[in-house]
C-alpha cells in the first residue's frame, strides 16, 4: 500500500480532454501523481513513432518535466496503413 504521506511522482499529462485524464489517473494514482497540461504542439510529418517521440520532447521542453502524450492512428491494412497518423 502507498504511503499518503510519501512524495509521489508526478507526470504531466498532455491534454485538454478530462476523460482521457481520469482514464490515466484511474490507472497510475495513487502511486503517481497525474496532472494535465493543455498544450498546443506543432505536430511534425512523420511515422507514428516519430510523431508521438516529438511531441514528447516538445512537451518536455515546454513544462520542464516528466510528461506522458498520447497520439492516435487510424491505419486500414486494405487501404495499405491510411489514413494513418495524419487523420
Amino acid at each position: 500500500m502507498v504511503n499518503p504521506t510519501a512524495a509521489r511522482p508526478l507526470v504531466n499529462f498532455i491534454t485538454g480532454n478530462p476523460n482521457k485524464l481520469h482514464e490515466v489517473q484511474a490507472i497510475l494514482e495513487p502511486t503517481i501523481k497525474v496532472e494535465s497540461q493543455a498544450l498546443h504542439l506543432t505536430e511534425i510529418q512523420g511515422s507514428l513513432e516519430e510523431v508521438t517521440r516529438d511531441k514528447c520532447r516538445r512537451a518536455a521542453e515546454q513544462v520542464q518535466g516528466p510528461v506522458l502524450v498520447e497520439d492516435t492512428c487510424l491505419c486500414f491494412n486494405a487501404l495499405k496503413g491510411l489514413p494513418g497518423p495524419y487523420m
